[in-house]
C-alpha cells in the first residue's frame, strides 16, 4: 500500500461490484480510457455495490455472503442515460432498478465482512462511472461530447464480483457471488 492515498487504503480488503458483460464493458471502458484514464487505471467499468470490506474475507464470511446472494434472483440491469450529480464533477450512466439494488446492498452490508464499516459518504445511488477525476469544465465538455450517443441498454446480472486492489491499486475480480445460488453463470 506504499504510495496509496488515504481514501485508497479503505479499499484494501476489497468491495463487491457488478462488472457488466461485453459489449457494455468494452463500450464503457473505451469512454473511461478516453475521458478519465486515472479512474480507468484503477478499475474497469463497474457498478459499485457495497462499501469496502472491513477485513479480509475468510471462508466462513464468504459462505455467509453466498447465502445472502443465493436468496436473490438474477437482476436485469438497465443502464443510461448520462447522469451527473449536483456538486460532483463526475459523469455517469444511471442504473436501474435502483431500489432493488439498494435492498441487495443493505442485506450484503448487514453481514460480518462489512461490520463496523464507516458510514457511506453519500447515499447509495447506483451508477456506472465514465469519469470522476475531472473538473467541472471537463465534465461539461464530456456531457456535450456524448449528448448524441445512445448510451442505454440492459444486461442480466447473474453474479456479484468480489474485487480486490493489487499493490498498484488496480482492482480485479477475485471471486463471484452467484445470485440465486447458480454457480454456472449461464
Amino acid at each position: 500500500m506504499e504510495g496509496w492515498e488515504e481514501w485508497q487504503r479503505e479499499y484494501r480488503f476489497g468491495v463487491l461490484l457488478i462488472f457488466p458483460p461485453d459489449p457494455v464493458r468494452t463500450i464503457v471502458n473505451e469512454l473511461r480510457r478516453r475521458y478519465d484514464p486515472r479512474s480507468h487505471s484503477y478499475c474497469t467499468a463497474h457498478i459499485s455495490l457495497t462499501v469496502p470490506a472491513t477485513n479480509a474475507i475468510d471462508a466462513d464470511q464468504w459462505r455467509i455472503l453466498e447465502r445472502v446472494a443465493s436468496q436473490w434472483e438474477p437482476v436485469v440491469i438497465e443502464y443510461g442515460p448520462l447522469k451527473v450529480y449536483e456538486g460532483h464533477n463526475g459523469v455517469t450512466l444511471a442504473i436501474e432498478p435502483g431500489a432493488k439494488l439498494d435492498l441487495l446492498r443493505q442485506e450484503l452490508e448487514a453481514v460480518s465482512p462489512f461490520a463496523n464499516a464507516p458510514p457511506r459518504r453519500w447515499p447509495f445511488s447506483p451508477h456506472m462511472t465514465i469519469a470522476e477525476f475531472v473538473t467541472m469544465e471537463q465534465r461539461q465538455e464530456i456531457v456535450q461530447a456524448l449528448e448524441g450517443r445512445d448510451l442505454r441498454g440492459s444486461f442480466k446480472c447473474q453474479w456479484l464480483s468480489y474485487a480486490l486492489p493489487d499493490m498498484a491499486f488496480r482492482f480485479t475480480e477475485r471471486r463471484r457471488l452467484f445470485l440465486g445460488g447458480d454457480t454456472r453463470g449461464d
